[in-house]
């Protein structure tokens, strides 16, 4: 297949990229800075500068394309939601997404993409922690539950042309080079690790290479379409998430971050870790994906005993 990525070269889109690479197929990376892309993206996968006021250069790229996986985004958790932070956050997503629907709206028919892989978060459901969630429950209140209603809106207008479209609602992945997994690692090696506050909230995770092949499959049948969670089948709590991560490392898990410590640094930002959501993914389930982590102990160890 011919596959645009863009948000290519983020934590989950080198793992993609260098996965659909070793499938031998054509992998285009749009991107600001070539350069720095070429530096932490396998040498097979092409490059395409994008400028995001050049709307012709990104037609001409995604024309003849068979898929387009958009992944861009300012990261979530890398500092306080202060207004112009949101705002980032906001326009990363909603504008990217807008701009390549808009380009592949304009293209004919023989040579428009079939499929829009369109990243989105669990953060769709709000923060409810009384009952598990699926692709079938309604949206959450909040700042994340609002933006993923607005940017998953923005993919959904690809239906309109005519391509399959699929908005990927992602969990905490875990992985040894990117996303929270790294960040909580070093209070661990330091005998200081334990869970946030008491430990009740839940965590809805998914490996890295899950991640990976859930697109894959995706890409390979049409059966996938509109919402997919992105997640294990057996989320954890943040204390049972603490103890596992503490087993895998030989460290204890014994020391409680208190709530009103994190809300004092960082803010509404600190509610991605004092609450969370249990989310079933029901979905890829339902279509037959078979998770090749699907529980946290196994997960942590493939990651960390390397």
């Amino acid at each position: 297949m011919n596959i645009i990525i863009a948000g290519g070269t983020g934590f989950i889109g080198k793992h993609l990229c260098q996965e659909l690479s070793e499938r031998e197929h054509k992998v285009t990376v749009l991107t600001r800075n070539a350069s720095k892309a070429r530096n932490v993206l396998p040498t097979q996968i092409h490059l395409s500068e994008w400028d995001c006021l050049n709307w012709g250069s990104l037609e001409s790229t995604l024309s003849g394309s068979d898929a387009v996986i958009n992944l861009a985004g300012e990261p979530i958790a890398e500092g306080r939601w202060t207004p112009s932070r949101k705002e980032q956050l906001r326009s990363s997503r909603i504008d990217t997404t807008r701009m390549i629907v808009n380009a592949m709206s304009n293209l004919p028919l023989t040579v428009r993409p079939r499929v829009l892989i369109n990243a989105s978060g669990i953060g769709y459901y709000g923060l409810d922690e009384t009952k598990t969630v699926d692709e079938l429950s309604k949206a959450g209140n909040g700042f994340l539950a609002a933006l993923c209603v607005e940017w998953e809106a923005e993919a959904l207008r690809a239906t309109d042309y005519g391509l399959r479209t699929v908005c990927l609602r992602t969990g905490m992945v875990l992985g040894q080079d990117g996303g929270a997994l790294p960040k909580m690692l070093l209070p661990f090696r330091l005998f200081l690790g334990g869970p946030i506050g008491d430990g009740q909230q839940p965590i809805s995770w998914i490996h890295v290479k899950d991640h990976v092949q859930l697109i894959q499959a995706i890409l390979e049948h049409d059966s996938y379409r509109g919402p997919i969670n992105a997640v294990s089948p057996h989320p954890v709590t943040m204390k049972e998430f603490c103890i596992q991560l503490g087993k895998v490392l030989g460290r204890p898990s014994w020391l409680p971050v208190p709530r009103f410590a994190l809300k004092l640094g960082l803010g509404e930002l600190s509610t991605l870790m004092t609450h969370g959501q249990r989310v079933d993914p029901l979905m890829a389930q339902k279509l037959g994906f078979t998770f090749q982590y699907p529980k946290l102990p196994s997960a942590l160890s493939e990651i960390l005993e390397k």
